[in-house]
Parts: structure tokens; sequence; C-alpha cells
């Protein structure tokens, strides 16, 4: 029987919950605890828990670039709900802001449909606006979320404080910011809008179907993938896929895994993958790229609970 220091574990918990539920590649063990938390006090309540009882927690957006390992996470994986779900324009201060367990690509297309232009990269991007936040996701070097950021309101789990985050004290960098990697929690983002809409509604939606179709084109089919699977080198003048490429690493398998035949930087779930086939492939391609090339690939991906812990 589980001995807790603090409170009982609260209501809304879940107890030995499938990991492989929550991602993307549908791969991994199950959390001890899991909770999704609908509002604020719902979210310092699980904080509070997590505390007492010397618990690691994690909060998981869509699943769309976590690798979670095949053991069991003896943590709490907690999603953002509804309360965390909204986006709302101020054209007084020419800002739109969304919660942080908001779909990105949700956001793109709101922004799209407004006439917006510049923020079609949203719209292609899967995972929540925390997650992008988090991690200034992009599809290019001009195209990320920090050109466009304002400020976010992050709770600091110690304290169940929240602080305003401005551009500069975010410190983004390429696949960065200053909450990534820890234990700080992203409640909200606004981002700044251009003077007044300066294409149609038809125009920025067509613009955003364009990226779609050809995202589409260039990536692989399966759903049943993390997407990029390593960040582009900054000591290379060539991106992640292509020395992977170029060591052989198209369709390599390993169980029930498969790097893409589209794009050597994808790696695919064949259907019945385990999380440790996806590692042996990541093992793989990182020896591969450092023994041909000197390069030490660094991964997009997050592992949980490796980058965690």
């Amino acid at each position: 029987m589980d001995i807790f220091t603090g409170s009982p574990p609260p209501e809304f918990f879940k107890t030995g919950y499938p990991l492989a539920s929550l991602t993307r590649l549908r791969t991994g063990g199950t959390a001890r605890f899991f909770a999704k938390v609908n509002n604020l006090e719902d979210l310092e309540e699980t904080l509070s828990f997590s505390k007492q009882n010397g618990l690691f927690f994690y909060i998981l957006g869509n699943g769309s670039n976590v690798l979670t390992d095949d053991n069991d996470f003896n943590g709490i994986v907690i999603i953002l709900g509804n309360g965390f779900n909204f986006i709302s324009f101020d054209y007084n201060e020419n800002k739109i802001t969304a919660g942080a367990g908001t779909s990105l690509m949700k956001l793109g297309a709101r922004i799209a449909a407004h006439g917006h232009s510049g923020y079609t990269y949203m719209g292609v991007i899967p995972g929540t606006v925390g997650g992008a936040v988090a991690m200034n996701a992009g599809i290019n070097d001009t195209e990320k979320i920090h050109n466009h950021f304002s400020s976010a309101l992050v709770l600091n789990p110690e304290t169940l404080k929240a602080e305003k985050y401005s551009l500069k004290k975010m410190d983004f960098s390429y696949r960065k910011s200053a909450v990534k990697n820890s234990d700080k929690i992203i409640i909200k983002c606004s981002f700044i809008l251009p003077d007044k809409k300066n294409v149609s509604r038809n125009e920025a939606k067509e613009k955003l179907k364009q990226l779609l179709d050809l995202r589409r084109e260039k990536q692989p089919k399966s759903s049943l993938t993390l997407g990029s699977t390593f960040k582009n080198p900054s000591d290379s003048i060539h991106s992640a896929g292509w020395l992977l490429e170029k060591t052989g690493m198209k369709k390599l398998k390993a169980g029930g895994a498969m790097v893409s035949n589209e794009h050597a930087n994808w790696i695919i779930n064949l259907g019945n993958a385990t999380s440790n086939d996806v590692k042996a492939l990541i093992d793989t391609g990182q020896k591969r790229v450092f023994e041909e090339f000197g390069i030490s690939l660094e991964r997009e991906i997050i592992y949980l609970p490796e980058d965690r812990l």
C-alpha cells in the first residue's frame, strides 16, 4: 500500500496510466499517477501533492515530441485541460493570448482566419502553445516562436506563485528557452500581432494550406512518429537529416521501429515498436554521424524520465 507523507492523492488522479496512449509514437510504460488539471486550483493541488511526497512531475502537451521509457514512470504526468485551452484577441494591445494547453496548430489556423500573415508556421507544428514556447518551436531560421513572442505567465511549483516572463527573461535560443528542462510551468502566452490585418482572410488561409501541403509532401505519411529526432547541428552546414541519410540510416530498423524512408531524421512506429527500439535507432544514428563526420547530434525529442530527472 502506498504511504503518503501529506494528503492523499486528489480524486481526479488516475493510477497506473498507460503513457503510450498520451504520445504520438504510442510507446512507453505506465505513469504511477496521471492528472488532467482543468484549472489553476487543480494544478496547484497536484503540485502540492508532488512536493509533499517527493514525486517528480512532468507537464505533457500533445505528446508530439516525447519518447517515454518502457519502464514505469514513478511520478505524476500532468496534462493541462480545459481551463488552459483558450484563445483571446486584444486589438487594443495588438496581442493574442492563448492558454498553454491550446493546440499550436489551432492557434495558427485561428490567426490566419483573422487575416494575419506571418503566423502560418504555427498552423503546421503539432503540440501545445506551452510546449512550443518552452522549446522555441519553428520550421526554419526565421519562422520561430520568439519572433512573435510578447510575454508568458509562468508558475513556480515551489512557491505556487506566477511570474510574468518577458522576451528577454525567456532567453530564447535554438530549441531552448529559460523554462525548458526546468520545473517552471507556462500557464499562458501572449504574442504580438501586426498593427492591422495585412492580408485577406482567404489569402492567409490559402498560405496555411500551401504550407501544410508542402510539409505533408516532405514528411512521412505515418502518424506514429515524433517528428524531428535530432536538432540541426550548429557546427555543420548540413542538416541532421542530411548527415543521417549519408550514413545510411534511412529504412534502418530496430524491432518495430524504423527510420523513415522519406526523411532520415524521423523515426516511425511500424505498429509494434517499443521505446527501447526507438532508443536503439537514436543511439545508432548518433554513433554513425559521429564516426563519419565527427559531429555529435543532440536529441530534439524529449526522453522521459531521463530529461526530467
